[in-house]
């Protein structure tokens, strides 16, 4: 076997040579080529994009607030990734008091952007602060929209990686949350969620699939319950793709083309729900709508749900007479723990059917395994028990 003489210095800088074979030498190259080929992380996001990244990224920006809750399954500080983030979070202070317990630094975490759009965001800041990656949620800023924003962070060489949680989020938060595991390195994290999640889901999903059409309840939803007239609610997309999971008919989607609107109150009388759902937050107390969310009490709750029950239109319903009334957290649809209201959704709609399914334990399992900062309070709330 051939061998080459290589030139070293050994510790106290005098002169040696070390005899090594060709085939040795070539196993060394080949290693090296490999751990170089290794450093690089390519991301697969949810428009379908193969993002790529020398390494996992160690400081992002958070387009969207509230994406804070995908970042605390993957790690037990979740806030220590960002260096700004949408203010959104901060407006929903039931949610932002959460993580602020643990990291009072949010307080002083700058802000990039306000609402939907790409106009909402300020690329100079990002810019500026010079993030290994920013994080955009689809359903604030479509791709379709964002292609100058995305521009000119690529020109800046900051890489974008689109998750969502919104959209569509059955189908959406799997990809999603895998995106964000291998932007940030957590993988194995992702992956232990993202089974229990898919375990979940597919419980409640096998079942449905053996209801017959005939057995299909029809749903009213309405979103913001209490905040103006009856009634707001969703139409195509969200909301109404778990209906369409849970093979109901939600009565907004048969008549509202965009993602919610306004349903006339005639037509709500004349379709007669079986099933009323109403959702909403803390962010309803001011105006006597459904107050429901982590630092709510079950009493305050379900005080709420009375309440709004005593406007003329809804009291009459069916659903009401018969005590197929409920109300849930407006905000958890839009986050990873969405699989709580598919189970809750399945139940209410199909209540002999799915005596066994539980959300109240699911969220104990969240959060105790699962989640750096447990939900607490009540995020759902039935009129009876």
């Amino acid at each position: 076997m051939s061998r080459i003489t290589l030139p070293f210095f050994d510790q106290s800088g005098q002169y040696i040579r070390m005899h090594v074979s060709k085939r040795w030498l070539a196993g060394l190259a080949l290693g090296v080529f490999s751990l170089s080929a290794q450093a690089d992380i390519t991301v697969h996001d949810i428009e379908g994009r193969d993002v790529t990244l020398e390494k996992p990224a160690e400081h992002i920006v958070l387009a969207e607030g509230r994406q804070l809750i995908a970042l605390s399954l993957l790690d037990t500080n979740p806030a220590h990734w960002l260096l700004g983030w949408g203010s959104d979070m901060k407006r929903s202070p039931e949610l932002y008091d959460i993580y602020h317990k643990r990291a009072p630094e949010l307080d002083d975490l700058p802000i990039v952007g306000d609402g939907p759009g790409p106009g909402s965001i300020s690329v100079e800041r990002i810019i500026s602060m010079n993030p290994d990656a920013v994080v955009l949620s689809r359903s604030q800023i479509p791709v379709s929209q964002g292609q100058e924003l995305m521009h000119q962070l690529d020109a800046a060489g900051i890489p974008v990686v689109f998750i969502d949680f919104a959209t569509d989020p059955l189908d959406d938060t799997v990809p999603s949350l895998r995106a964000l595991g291998t932007l940030l390195g957590r993988e194995d994290q992702a992956e232990r969620y993202i089974r229990f999640y898919e375990q979940k889901r597919q419980a409640v999903l096998d079942r449905v699939g053996q209801i017959s059409k005939a057995d299909r309840p029809t749903v009213m939803i309405e979103a913001h319950a209490g905040m103006g007239e009856c009634c707001n609610s969703p139409g195509q997309g969200s909301f109404d793709y778990f209906a369409k999971r849970l093979n109901v008919d939600n009565i907004g989607a048969d008549v509202l083309k965009g993602k919610s609107g306004r349903i006339d109150p005639e037509y709500v009388l004349t379709r007669d729900p079986e099933v009323y759902i109403a959702t909403g937050g803390g962010y309803l107390r001011q105006v006597n709508g459904l107050v429901l969310g982590p630092d709510v009490s079950e009493s305050e709750a379900r005080q709420s749900l009375k309440h709004i029950l005593e406007r003329p239109l809804i009291g009459h319903l069916s659903a009401v007479e018969n005590g197929r009334v409920h109300g849930l957290y407006h905000h958890l649809i839009n986050t990873p723990l969405n699989i709580l209201v598919l189970e809750q959704m399945a139940k209410w709609s199909y209540p002999d059917r799915f005596k066994d399914i539980d959300a109240q334990r699911t969220l104990e399992e969240i959060n105790e395994h699962y989640i750096s900062d447990p939900f607490m309070g009540s995020l759902w709330v039935d009129l009876k028990k």
